[in-house]
């Protein structure tokens, strides 16, 4: 009876250890087989692991860390936000304090649109565009921001900042006192492009090319709109004479001398200066159509020459 108890408490113990051997087993498998943890990386940054033998790429905007066996390449979110953007559109807001003219001690502020279109114009003609696709606002990752103030003051300031279309936020700012307005906003957009990292989306020939092309759709444009006044003008005096010698002699003579005589027998006259206000709008018109035609031979010269449009 104590030899069968003390069999069955060796057999007991065996399928103990051997359970627990299992277990221990198991756990180890497990352990072998459970996900490396991922690296600690700082919260306020887009990493990327590098892969491969790629390069490890520099640049003042780039960070490189080392974890473990593995690096990666860092940039602040706020610069990866803008390394990500392709599209943008340039905004820009600048204003004059005035007198306000109503006899207080207060000043106004005023809208400078003559400072607005020529930093836009200037901004156009940078290398932003190499880097960027322009688009308008509504469509644009980032919106590029200008803005002046007190262009005439000793203390005038101008500012680029960028805003993230997507969170709102502003991901760069920048300030400088205006000097020359054209090396400001130059050195602005340089500053910007550089802290940015981002690669050119073409080449320094392309971009030579665009602003080639964008120039001549401007003239082309403009060229147009003047053809069409001036067809409009010289339509109107065509198909009107009466009126227009009206507002000729108007041109050179008292408007009583214009008008209609009525002689004593009934026979409508006109003074001399009618007549020689008739052959002076004769004279004009024919410069205005020697003009006109001038204008269209530009127009469809320069059209030959412009860029296709995409």
């Amino acid at each position: 009876m104590r030899g069968m108890t003390a069999a069955i408490a060796a057999m007991n113990l065996l399928t103990i250890v051997f359970f627990v051997g299992s277990i221990d087993s198991e756990l180890s498998a497990q352990q072998r087989t459970l996900p490396p943890k991922p690296p600690v990386l700082p919260a306020n940054m887009d990493c990327e692991r590098l892969k491969g033998d790629k390069e490890i790429p520099s640049g003042p905007s780039i960070t490189i860390l080392k974890r473990g066996a593995d690096y990666y390449v860092c940039k602040s979110k706020s610069q990866a936000r803008l390394a990500r953007a392709r599209t943008a559109a340039v905004a820009v807001r600048s204003t004059q304090t005035i007198s306000c003219g109503d006899g207080s001690a207060s000043d106004c502020i005023r809208q400078d649109a003559a400072t607005e279109r020529q930093i836009e114009g200037l901004a156009n003609r940078t290398d932003l565009w190499r880097y960027f696709e322009k688009v308008p606002p509504t469509k644009a990752d980032i919106i590029i921001q200008f803005v002046a103030n007190e262009r005439a003051s000793s203390s005038a300031q101008i500012i680029l900042k960028v805003q993230d279309s997507d969170s709102g936020t502003w991901p760069y700012y920048e300030s400088r006192p205006i000097t020359d307005i054209e090396n400001d906003v130059n050195k602005l957009v340089d500053h910007f492009i550089a802290t940015s990292g981002r690669t050119a989306l073409r080449s320094k020939e392309e971009m030579d090319k665009a602003l080639q092309c964008a120039l001549a759709a401007d003239q082309l444009t403009a060229l147009r709109s003047e053809y069409q006044k001036k067809r409009s003008d010289y339509d109107f005096k065509l198909t009107h004479p009466l009126d227009a010698q009206i507002d000729e002699c108007n041109l050179h003579w008292k408007e009583w001398v214009c008008l209609k005589r009525g002689s004593s027998d009934g026979v409508v006259s006109y003074a001399k200066e009618w007549n020689e206000s008739g052959e002076e709008l004769r004279r004009k018109m024919s410069l205005e159509w020697e003009e006109l035609k001038k204008l269209d031979q530009q127009i469809f010269s320069l059209g030959q020459t412009a860029c296709p449009s995409h």
